[in-house]
């Protein structure tokens, strides 16, 4: 036997034991550093991968199952928004319409002063129709047109407001009142194929 060996067999046995049990932490620690400790890490974003493709899956799974829902309220909106432009005044009822417009601010006790329509433009299925409306009157006067009109069967917008030149007779106080009168018209089948004829020009511009 190596005289070395037979030394180290001599040595108490907790010497002996000692040993073995460093040797053994040496070697467990050269394993975990340049070993297991490599690979425990690669395992570790490994299973980070997989989580997130995970979490990523799941995401576009509710994305999915919410874009159907999506898909579906789009088309029913889209269809109630038809019926209700179908609910507009054609081309032929807007005269009427104006009409009936210019009548309520005589009505109201109002001086029609300027009346005057402007070309409509063209969206997908409808129309507006913008009206220049110039009266004169009292403030009271002016509150009741604008309220009757609101009370009309057919949609019209009373914007671009503007009160000016305020007048005082003995019992009253008069006011001109310029505004913006928009009402909205159904588009018949070609003026339909004319705006789309035009909006594709404009894309095809861009």
């Amino acid at each position: 036997m190596h005289p070395a060996i037979e030394e180290f067999l001599q040595r108490p046995r907790s010497h002996i034991v000692g040993m073995w049990i460093g040797s053994l932490l040496i070697i467990a620690g050269l394993f975990w550093q340049y070993g297991l400790k490599g690979y425990l890490k690669d395992y570790e974003k490994k299973v980070a991968a997989v989580e997130d493709i995970s979490q990523k899956i799941t995401d576009e799974t509710r994305r999915a199952r919410n874009l159907n829902k999506l898909k579906d309220k789009v088309k029913e909106l889209d269809l109630k928004l038809k019926v209700a432009l179908q609910e507009l005044p054609d081309k032929r009822e807007i005269p009427d319409l104006l009409s009936s417009i210019s009548n309520l601010a005589r009505d109201a006790g109002l001086e029609v002063m300027l009346f005057k329509p402007s070309p409509g433009q063209l969206k997908d299925f409808y129309a507006e129709v913008p009206v220049s409306v110039a009266v004169q009157g009292t403030y009271h006067q002016v509150a009741t047109f604008f309220d009757d009109v609101s009370q009309l069967s057919r949609i019209v917008n009373i914007n671009q407001i503007n009160i000016r030149d305020p007048q005082i007779d003995p019992e009253r106080v008069l006011v001109k009142t310029d505004c913006v009168a928009t009402t909205f018209r159904y588009l018949d089948e070609s003026e339909r194929q004319q705006a789309a004829t035009k909006e594709t020009g404009k894309n095809r511009r861009r």
